[in-house]
Formats: C-alpha cells, structure tokens, sequence
C-alpha cells in the first residue's frame, strides 16, 4: 500500500500558529485525479489538544469545501490523525453557493453541471449551502480563527 495514499473517511489535522488544530475529513476523492481536487468536511471547532476520541469531532458543525489534500500531505501541511467511516448512503452535496461576482445577490451552483442561479436573498436552506470553490490551509486557518460559519456569512 502507498504510503500517503488517500481513502474516503481519512481525517487530517492542521496546526495554525496560535496552536489551535483544525480537523478535516475526506469525502470524495476525484476519478480525474489530474484535474480535480478532494471534497472534505471541514470542522467549525478548533483544539487544544487532540481529542484522544478523534471521532468525536465529527459531532461538531462543519462545511464543504474542495482543498488539495494530496499537496497538503505531502508538503507536511496536515497530518493524517484518523479514519472515521463515512455513513453508507453518505452523499457529497450538489448545489453550493457563492457570492455573485456580476452584481448584486449570490449564486446557487450546481457542482455536477456547473449551472448557476442569480438570487438576490438567500433562503434559510440556501444559507447552509458551503461555499463553491476551493480553499488553502491559509483561508480555512483565517475564517475558522475569526469564527467564520456558514450562518453568519452574508
């Protein structure tokens, strides 16, 4: 077996400069491994300490995001802590949203097709929707240290 070989469930720690540890898990892994980068759940809450129950952080809330783990592990940028099984009728989530760079509003896309909808007032469910893209170690070090959720980005 390959060493730094990524599976689905894998949970990785990243280590910010305050000392806070940030957790993330795998959850897709691309088929186009040359074009595409890995989906993970990103945890809202930062550690101290590792918790010594590595799945009890995914009690916690969390969003979506793609992130070049594969890069991340072998740069040392995070360091594989655990594997929690990802429930069997696990999904990974098709619409996202982002805000709309053309004007006023967000936009709604969907991750399979790439479509996009212009709304200019999110709705409850729309506001739980991850943030479309890809982010480094650095963003999701800032946004989770200055308490960044989904709920209060607006």
């Amino acid at each position: 077996m390959e060493k730094n070989k990524i599976e689905l469930g894998d949970v990785f720690e990243i280590k910010t400069e305050s000392g806070n540890k940030i957790y993330i898990q795998c959850v897709e892994i691309p088929e186009d491994v040359v074009n595409e980068i890995e989906l993970l759940k990103i945890f809202y809450d930062l550690h101290q300490v590792r918790p010594d129950d590595i799945s009890s952080i995914i009690n916690g809330g969390f969003f979506y995001n793609r992130f070049a783990l594969k890069a991340a592990v072998k740069k040392k940028i995070v360091t594989k802590v655990g594997n929690i099984q990802l429930p069997n009728d696990f999904e990974s989530p098709l619409y996202y949203r982002t805000e709309n760079d053309f004007g006023e509003g967000w936009q709604i896309v969907n991750a399979k097709t790439w479509y996009r909808e212009t709304v200019l007032t999110l709705s409850d469910d729309q506001k739980k929707l991850s943030p479309w893209g890809s982010m480094n170690d650095t963003l999701i070090i800032e946004l989770l240290e200055n308490g960044w959720k989904l709920e209060n980005w607006n």
